[in-house]
């Protein structure tokens, strides 16, 4: 019934505010934390328990009062995608349910996964730009819980991490950036070797390992060792500035009056097969939706509003749209909900 719930009501951290949430979707603060025990990797089940049992017990008291609490071996697989999807686990963590859970704050803008590659990765999640803040949302979150777990540190290399990447801080901060004018002026390829040389990591729409998906990217710090907290934030906020300014000259270029009928063309093409279409796959659909939130970002009268399209973005998702059928669904049924909700959001 959680998970029901939460598709009934618009994730706090997809909102169409915050500062450049034209081209910022959501900015993210985690930390892995581990418990002076063995760690997942190398923990057998007696273990995954009591750190699971013991992480949900600390919870309401460290800010996560009222929060939904999910065992991921209580969920199914359409369950565990569905959280996933929703950007509150990790790829990685739903397949391995055993021992593992995930707690989901309020409007979903704090949660914690438990047993995933760290006992802890705890998050703050914000719409826009927000680094600072969500980077203080997940350290008050950090000092509520340690007042109640005793997590592995070592005055020499900080925060001790399964990954010598995450060493010291356990910080990743990072930034869900929607560039489709990069993409589509080529420029991005340099852009991404550009974030190799400072330190940064651009991967897919669902982090590590997964693949771009209609435009977006999560542009993070590659490691977290060697360096304080603040000069990892300092270094996300001054690439994702540059970014976000390269991106907005991407999207004048092509909106220039030299090239303007060519990316009017393709947009209104996008939002016309949209508001028409009876059958979308995911990746079409996402691939459209990127479109047209550019028009939409651009001032262009078109269907539906940047909020309308950020809820899409999830809302088309594959097991978003079972958990709302209630049943798992053949790949056809899938693409013709799909369409149908789309038709009917964006004429709403």
């Amino acid at each position: 019934m959680q998970l029901q719930a939460m598709l009934r009501f618009r994730t706090g951290w997809a909102e169409a505010e915050g500062p450049e949430h034209e081209v910022v979707l959501a900015t993210r603060a985690r930390l892995a934390r581990n418990l002076r025990l063995p760690f997942p990797g190398r923990a057998g089940a007696a273990v995954l328990k009591r750190v699971l049992e013991q992480v949900l017990a600390a919870a309401p008291k460290a800010g996560l009062k009222g929060a939904a609490v999910f065992k991921l071996s209580d969920l199914d697989e359409t369950d565990r995608t569905f959280l996933v999807e929703r950007h509150l686990a990790s790829p990685a963590l739903a397949t391995r349910p055993a021992g593992r859970g995930v707690i989901v704050g309020e409007r979903e803008t704090l949660a914690v996964m438990v047993n995933e590659e760290d006992h802890l990765r705890l998050a703050a999640l914000l719409p826009g730009l927000r680094l600072r803040e969500a980077h203080a949302a997940a350290d008050r979150l950090d000092d509520g819980l340690s007042a109640a777990l005793d997590f592995a540190f070592r005055d020499d290399l900080g925060f001790l991490t399964a990954c010598p990447t995450n060493l010291g801080t356990g910080l990743r901060a990072s930034c869900l950036m929607h560039l489709p004018g990069l993409v589509m002026t080529g420029a991005l390829g340099r852009l991404l070797e550009g974030l190799t040389r400072a330190g940064l990591v651009a991967r897919g729409l669902y982090g590590e390992g997964t693949r771009v998906i209609g435009d977006f990217f999560q542009i993070s710090n590659a490691t977290g060792f060697g360096r304080s907290e603040a000069e990892i934030l300092a270094a996300l906020e001054k690439a994702a500035a540059a970014i976000v300014g390269r991106e907005k000259e991407a999207r004048a270029a092509l909106s220039a009056e030299a090239s303007r009928t060519r990316l009017e063309d393709e947009v209104h093409r996008s939002a016309a097969l949209l508001a028409a279409a009876r059958l979308l796959s995911f990746e079409e659909a996402q691939h459209h939706l990127s479109r047209l939130r550019l028009g939409l970002a651009l001032g262009w009268k078109l269907p539906g509003d940047l909020a309308a399209v950020n809820d899409l973005t999830l809302a088309t998702q594959p097991a978003h749209l079972d958990l709302s059928a209630e049943k798992t669904l053949f790949p056809q049924e899938r693409d013709a909900l799909r369409a149908s909700l789309v038709r009917r959001r964006l004429r709403a």
